[in-house]
């Protein structure tokens, strides 16, 4: 029976659309955040946790939303039988942590009966993880089964990244320059990746002053760019790997890259808008719930009876034939791909 940490406390927030909100608190603990469920159609919403200092908890709950509904577009548009879900905390990763505060972050998870269930998102760690696993079986990520998620997103992102290159017809991958907003879990082994690979010149932007001493030391031939210069930098490729809508009224006609394809999730501020703008002058956007869905299957992977680390590999493998196909129906159809990639996830829904 579940024995609620009793300065715990957990409301319903009604958002038309979702099946489930709850803001929970704990003072003491300075635990505050939000669960949005989208739904449980397909399966449980199976959706990371992301702590982040959010200036207000109106934008917590806007981006849990939009995350939320998000995963519910990876998990149906990758065919896993998962529902869309996904969690935040609001505060400093780096002052608010403490054993007692995922401990009671994992009751609040315990509640919901297993409607939802999570796993690492940006400044989670597999670590917390553990604490969170310690109060609820609803939690995947964790050391010794399928473990750190972030590996397995990057190395999707990169297959997508091949796949739209080639797609494209760029130059090979020895001749384009890249540049990477976010070299935190997955950015870092991305950036990895595409050096590994051959890449030409890798730029890259980050705000955490521990990331950016980590790729100096680690990958000196990569070159710093101001957070502000990200999205208008002359590159062949821009990788999004932070917060999402980095595409929006600001920033499109500042473009100048051929292809954007990264880890981050929801990089259209409107996709509606700026899908068809980018489209016209030859921008190739890589639906970002396609692309980033390596994590997502290694992670619903630990849900069955028995990881295994080649199904997840040769799962992953397809990202880049389901980005072709994407690409392919929305130039028969004089779309975008998000638009193809959003309406493909639908119709799995139905």
């Amino acid at each position: 029976m579940l024995v609620m940490n009793p300065n715990t406390i957990v409301t319903t927030v009604t958002i038309p659309g979702f099946e489930k909100v709850i803001r929970f608190e704990n003072k003491p603990l300075k635990l505050v955040g939000f669960i949005a469920i989208h739904t449980t159609t397909l399966g449980p919403a199976l959706g990371g946790t992301r702590l982040w200092n959010y200036p207000s908890e109106a934008k917590a709950l806007e981006d849990v939303l939009r995350l939320a509904q998000g995963m519910t577009f990876k998990a149906a548009g990758t065919a896993l039988p998962l529902g869309g879900g996904k969690a935040v905390l609001i505060g400093d990763a780096k002052t608010i942590k403490s054993p007692e505060f995922f401990h009671a972050y994992g009751e609040v998870i315990e509640s919901l009966n297993g409607m939802y269930i999570s796993a690492e998102d940006i400044n989670i760690t597999t670590e917390d993880v553990r604490y969170i696993a310690e109060t609820t079986s609803h939690v995947v990520g964790r050391f010794g089964k399928s473990g750190n998620p972030s590996p397995f997103t990057a190395l999707g992102v990169f297959n997508g990244i091949m796949a739209s290159i080639q797609w494209l017809r760029l130059k090979t991958i020895q001749h384009l320059s890249f540049a990477i907003q976010g070299v935190g879990e997955t950015g870092v082994r991305l950036m990895k990746l595409l050096f590994n690979a051959g890449a030409k010149k890798i730029y890259y932007t980050e705000v955490n002053q521990d990331h950016i001493d980590y790729v100096t030391l680690h990958f000196p031939l990569a070159t710093y760019l101001a957070p502000e210069d990200f999205m208008s930098a002359d590159v062949d490729v821009l990788v999004p790997c932070a917060l999402g809508g980095v595409i929006n009224e600001h920033t499109v006609d500042q473009i100048k890259a051929k292809l954007i394809a990264g880890t981050a999730n929801n990089v259209f501020q409107d996709a509606e808008v700026h899908g068809p703008m980018l489209q016209k002058r030859g921008v190739l956007v890589a639906p970002d719930f396609m692309i980033n869905a390596g994590g997502l299957i290694n992670v619903f992977n630990e849900l069955k009876q028995s990881y295994q680390k080649e199904t997840v590999l040769n799962t992953i493998a397809t990202i880049g034939e389901r980005l072709t196909k994407v690409y392919q129906q929305a130039k028969d159809n004089g779309t975008y791909p998000q638009f193809e990639a959003v309406r493909f996830a639908q119709l799995a829904l139905q």
